[in-house]
């Protein structure tokens, strides 16, 4: 196989067309990051970072320890390919394969939504809340995540809670469950978590345990009209029914409240992600179901994270 990466560019200039640079990890690693601030990528120079260290196959420590070490051309070439396909926007957790998620390593492939740093902080204020009353959680209970994709919720959840706690959840994609029950393999948590190919709209499936102790989501709560507009990494690369709340972007939330005493029981806890203009209406959906609800804000500020007990009626 030819060491010369797609579309005919000289492996031993990444992200140039001209003047050949020498072959250190300093020079790909200074190319590479001027190549991704030219194509809007945010933080070119830390993903140029991980780039070049999954490329070689290496530590950040070996990697800063010897900056000035050659680089092989089959190296080059391996990391022009991940440069060029991160350049056109492809997500840096598909090209590396995997995401660290609050306590779970999580593989990641196209056609599955991909867990991000804002769902972290669903998973640390339930862990919250549970603790909340007793200074620990309970020994054991039941978690039901709707639209499961990667799993990567209740997988964290379980990992982080005792080993009395059990999980279910669903989602409407065959390749998400498939990939969900992976990573439960690769977490230690398989024989903990229950996944079914199921609707959240409808009331929970056949092996479901449920109404569950807690209900947790990071729902399609994206305004159609706001799609077009989306990062391309999200636009283009996340599966539509996973980013598409409808026109105001509360549908789902509407249909979860319409079905929430099928999947919660009275004085379980509630916890949904929340796009940040959706404080108030969601309030206003799930509020009469709850008791003590709130809204969490996130590091950035933004109204994030819905939670309340699920009142008597």
């Amino acid at each position: 196989m030819s060491a010369r990466p797609a579309g005919g560019a000289n492996p031993r200039t990444v992200g140039s067309a001209s003047a050949v640079v020498p072959l250190t990890r300093a020079a790909l690693l200074a190319q590479a990051r001027d190549t991704l601030e030219r194509s809007g990528v945010s933080s070119p120079e830390s993903e140029a970072e991980r780039l070049l260290l999954h490329a070689l196959g290496i530590t950040r420590a070996r990697l800063w320890s010897d900056r000035a070490a050659a680089v092989g051309d089959e190296e080059v070439a391996r990391f022009a390919r991940l440069l060029e396909a991160r350049s056109r926007r492809v997500p840096l957790q598909h090209l590396l394969g995997d995401v660290e998620f609050h306590a779970a390593q999580i593989d990641v492939e196209p056609g599955v939504f991909i867990p991000r740093p804002e769902t972290e902080h669903l998973v640390e204020v339930v862990l919250e809340e549970l603790d909340a009353e007793v200074g620990e959680p309970p020994a054991g209970g039941t978690i039901a995540d709707l639209g499961t994709g990667t799993g990567a919720i209740p997988i964290a959840l379980l990992l982080s809670l005792p080993a009395g706690w059990t999980a279910s959840a669903i989602d409407r994609s065959d390749r998400a469950i498939a990939l969900a029950s992976r990573n439960a393999r690769r977490n230690g948590v398989a024989r903990r978590l229950t996944l079914r190919n199921a609707d959240f709209r409808e009331p929970p499936p056949a092996g479901i345990d449920a109404p569950a102790d807690v209900l947790v989501s990071n729902l399609p709560y994206i305004p159609t009209g706001d799609i077009p507009g989306l990062m391309p990494e999200v636009r283009d690369h996340d599966p539509r029914e996973a980013l598409d709340g409808g026109p105001d972007g509360l549908d789902a939330f509407r249909a979860v409240s319409e079905v929430l005493s099928s999947w919660l029981k009275p004085g379980g806890l509630l916890a949904l992600e929340i796009g940040d203009e959706q404080a108030d209406p969601c309030m206003k959906l799930f509020g009469p179901h709850l008791t003590g609800a709130r809204i969490t804000r996130d590091l950035a500020g933004m109204p994030r994270i819905l939670t309340g007990r699920r009142g008597t009626r």
